[in-house]
Order: structure tokens, then C-alpha cells, then sequence
């Protein structure tokens, strides 16, 4: 006979206000106050309530927190709050992306740490709006995340009664809160650690689908930086190469292939990985031959020199954009979306140069060789080369040209 398992003990109930109260000698009302941030709490007690949530495993109630905020504004309060993590993808699909995954790992983990729920088996592709509709309202859905790179055959789905937050560039004109990689400053962080490892020819070959995705701010982001070098050492940029699309790969191969030869780039800021194979079949290698650098570096193909686009954070920054309007009750079509621009790391792998110098290891982006911000100084010595050092420019200290 076989034997039946025991049941599954019932979990602890999460840890309330009262609770921290209690670990903590103060009030409830103190309690809430420390969590939001309470001016009128001081900094200690503040301190001792934090800790002392995140000891006892407090998770906040996203609709408490919007019954509050709602009730405040004189607002009705919504029955529920679950986010939704909304794809549209051929019906033969079944599994997500690679690419998508970590996008959405960060999202689910932000959500479990806010206290939300994220439904995350949903496909638009075969649903109509108003079927759509139905089924997000049954669910007790208020905010919807669109991942961009993950929405194909029609137009995003954005619901007047919802908070809706896009990851990537919403490649229709409707407004749309938007959480996306900062595409511009990402190229030039990039094309910085470039210069040092001593390129100077380099060059720039970008798929159709990503000229839409970025919405050309990379292809604009390297003609800026190209300015940096002498006109000798100028580029023209290779665009719109099809990847995937089987029909237009040995077309594809073989206009890289001529654009490579007249222009012999010594290093490639990419992209597409598929010009690795078109490099291959010429029979030149990275990095003896030439240097490659991502600026989306995927899991699903380590080794690369590149740009991190840190997409686990970007998932999170979503949930945290639409967790901001979910509490003030802001949904529907924005009339002045927001836009929240993440930089990205420099990550040095197997396809480009060895630097010089092993560099310093530093934490998140105190990169010593490719900043955040440039200020006037840099500006003038990349761009404006007769103005460097003079009391024109600010600043009076001279800064080195890596490029000249």
C-alpha cells in the first residue's frame, strides 16, 4: 500500500506593522511612517524598523499601499493589484526567447519583493482587444508590462483603466510609460574602452530590428562619435541586415563581406552576432584578425567583449515604474509618458585586444575609462580641439585624446 505523504505545513503568515512595532518598542504608526520614508521619523528609529523588517521577512501589501495613497487623493480604491507581463508571439511559439528570459526574472523578482503578483503566462498574439480586456479584468490585472522585443503582428495593447509600462522602444507613435537601455551613452561608454585598447579604425554594422528598437539612437550614437577621430579614420556605418530571415542571409553575407573589404575596420561595434559567421566564412577570426564588441551582450553566447545592458534591471525598473502610478492611480495613456534610461556595463571578453594593463576591478559604473558623464572639458578636447585648455572651454585642465 502506498504511503501518503504528510501534508505540507500551512507558511508562517508574513510579518505585519504590528510586528515591527512590537521587535522594535515603538508604535505601529511609527512603523508605517519609518516605511514611507517619514520626515517626521528620525533617522535611528528609521534605521532600527528597516532593519527590523527586512529581519522578520516583511513584505508590503500593494493594495494597502494604494488604499492608502487612493484615500488620500480621494480616489475610489480597485479591488485587486496584480501585474501582468504581456507578450504577443506567434502561436507556434511556446517557450520565451532566450533573450527575454532575464528581462523577465527581474521583473518577477521586483514584483515578489513589492508584495505583487506577476501573471506571466499570457500571449496577446491570437486575442482580440476586447477578449484581451476580458481576460486581464477576470485575473484582477492593473498594470501591464510590454517587453517590446517579445511583441510582433500588432500594435501594443495599452487599456484606459491600466498602468501600462514598455520595455524598449515602443515602435508605435501612442504614448507609453518606457523603461529602456541607455542606447546613446551605452555606444560611447563602448567606443571609449575601444580607443583605449588602441583601435582606430572602427566600425559599426546594426540589424533592421534594432534600428527600430533603439529608434536609430545607436546608429546616431556612433556618427556622433565618429567626429572624435580624424576624417581618415572615418566609417561609414553598415545598416540594415536581416538576421533570422533565411531568405536574405547570403545577400546579407555578401554585401557585409564587400563593405568589410573597402573599409577594413580593425575593430566592429555590432549588433548582430551573425557577423562572427560572416567573418568566419571569409576565414578571419576575433580577435587576431579583427575585434568584436555587442552592444547587447546575450547568456546564450558568453565570451564576447561588449556592452551589459543589465536586463534583469531593466525588468525590475519596470515593475518599479508601474508600482509609482499604480499607488498614485495614474493608469490609461499618458499624456507625458516617462521615460527611464538605464547605462549599461563594459564587459571585456574573448573577442577583442587585451588591455595593456590588467584594470582596476571597480563596482557598478565607476569605470575610470569610460564615465557616465562627459563635461565640457572632454567635449572640448574630443570635438573642438582649438578650444581645449582655453578659458572658453571651463575648465582649465587639458584632457588627452584617446582617438587623435
Amino acid at each position: 500500500m502506498k504511503r501518503l505523504s504528510s501534508p505540507a505545513r500551512l507558511a508562517p503568515a508574513p510579518a505585519n506593522t504590528r510586528a515591527i512595532a512590537a521587535a522594535c518598542g515603538v508604535s505601529h504608526v511609527t512603523v508605517s511612517r519609518a516605511l514611507r520614508d517619514s520626515p517626521n521619523v528620525s533617522p535611528d528609529t528609521k534605521a532600527r524598523v528597516l532593519a527590523a523588517a527586512r529581519r522578520l521577512g516583511y513584505r508590503p501589501n500593494p493594495l494597502v499601499q494604494a488604499f492608502a495613497a487612493q484615500a488620500r487623493r480621494g480616489r475610489a480604491v480597485q479591488a485587486s493589484c496584480n501585474l501582468a507581463w504581456l507578450v504577443s508571439e506567434p502561436s507556434h511559439r511556446h517557450a520565451p526567447r532566450p533573450w527575454i528570459r532575464p528581462y523577465l526574472e527581474g521583473a518577477r523578482a521586483r514584483a515578489h519583493e513589492l508584495g505583487y503578483t506577476l501573471d506571466s503566462d499570457l500571449d496577446a498574439h491570437d486575442l482580440t482587444d476586447v477578449q484581451l480586456s476580458r481576460v486581464l479584468r477576470a485575473r484582477g490585472i492593473r498594470a501591464v508590462l510590454i517587453p517590446h522585443l517579445a511583441w510582433f503582428d500588432r500594435l501594443p495593447y495599452q487599456d484606459p483603466a491600466l498602468v501600462t509600462v514598455g520595455i524598449g522602444e515602443n515602435p508605435v507613435p501612442s504614448p507609453m510609460h518606457t523603461v529602456l537601455p541607455d542606447y546613446f551613452r551605452n555606444l560611447t561608454r563602448a567606443f571609449d574602452h575601444l580607443l583605449a585598447l588602441g583601435y582606430r579604425r572602427i566600425g559599426y554594422c546594426e540589424h533592421l530590428f534594432q534600428t527600430v528598437l533603439s529608434q536609430g539612437a545607436e546608429w546616431g550614437a556612433f556618427l556622433w562619435n565618429q567626429q572624435r577621430l580624424p576624417a581618415t579614420r572615418r566609417l561609414p556605418p553598415l545598416t540594415g541586415l536581416r538576421p533570422g530571415v533565411r531568405a536574405a542571409e547570403r545577400a546579407d553575407r555578401e554585401r557585409f563581406l564587400r563593405w568589410f573589404e573597402k573599409h577594413r575596420p580593425d575593430v566592429l561595434l555590432t549588433t548582430a552576432y551573425h557577423v562572427a559567421d560572416y567573418l568566419a566564412h571569409a576565414g578571419l577570426r576575433a580577435p587576431a584578425d579583427v575585434g568584436l564588441a555587442h552592444l547587447s551582450l546575450a547568456d546564450e553566447t558568453p565570451g564576447w567583449s561588449g556592452i551589459d545592458h543589465n536586463p534583469r534591471g531593466l525588468g525590475a525598473a519596470a515593475v518599479d515604474l508601474a508600482s509609482a502610478h499604480l499607488l498614485r492611480n495614474e493608469g490609461g495613456i499618458p499624456v507625458l509618458p516617462k521615460f527611464s534610461r538605464l547605462p549599461g556595463l563594459w564587459v571585456h571578453g574573448r573577442t577583442t585586444r587585451a588591455p595593456a594593463a590588467q584594470p582596476t576591478p571597480t563596482p557598478g559604473h565607476l569605470d575610470p575609462v569610460a564615465p557616465l558623464s562627459h563635461g565640457q572639458d572632454w567635449v572640448s578636447a574630443q570635438f573642438f580641439a582649438e578650444l581645449a585648455g582655453s578659458p572658453a572651454a571651463g575648465d582649465t585642465r587639458r584632457i588627452p585624446n584617446p582617438a587623435a
